[in-house]
């Protein structure tokens, strides 16, 4: 059975591909070093930690048997087993996220939207503003009104502007 997972990464990546093609770049500066800049250098690699892609599982590559059996995710080619409460038939995918300091699991799953209980009867209102930031109130018995305080905000925006004014200006 193919394996349905997917490396998010250009699609025309080859080392042959980028080995032929430094080779011919060689051999042009070699004839005539007049077009380039300077010497052309081999191809960087990608780091250990940093230079990774997203790794994703549709449905299909996961093991159902193992899953049925154990509860746990096993994506096809991997040794590894992802403890879960979702039901198979809500699992839509697998994600592997590189991070800076390992990998992160993603489970997608579709979940059916429950609507809030909601009173009809009652109203909120927000007032948006800067130097209060919003006001807040409602006809709830016991809700407190609320001001929320904008001028910490307004600051931050103003240092913002006046770092980034000299650097458009010059």
């Amino acid at each position: 059975m193919p394996c349905l997972a997917k490396s998010v990464m250009p699609s025309s990546f080859s080392f042959t591909t980028i080995g032929s093609a430094f080779l011919r770049v060689m051999e042009a500066y070699r004839q005539d070093p007049t077009p380039f800049t300077g010497r052309p250098k081999i191809p960087g690699y990608q780091d250990k930690t940093k230079g990774r892609f997203l790794l994703i599982y549709e449905k299909k590559a996961l093991g159902k048997r193992a899953f049925k059996r154990t509860g746990k995710l096993v994506p096809s080619g991997l040794p590894i087993e992802i403890a879960t409460q979702i039901t198979w038939e809500a699992i839509r995918q697998v994600r592997i996220v590189p991070r800076a300091d390992g990998y992160m699991l993603e489970v997608v799953y579709e979940q059916e939207i429950q609507p809030a209980a909601v009173n009809p009867q009652l109203r909120a209102a927000v007032d948006v503003g800067v130097n209060v930031l919003a006001a807040i109130t409602s006809d709830k018995p016991g809700f407190v009104p609320r001001l929320v305080s904008g001028k910490p905000l307004k600051s931050l925006n103003q240092c913002y502007v006046r770092s980034v004014q000299p650097k458009l200006a010059g």
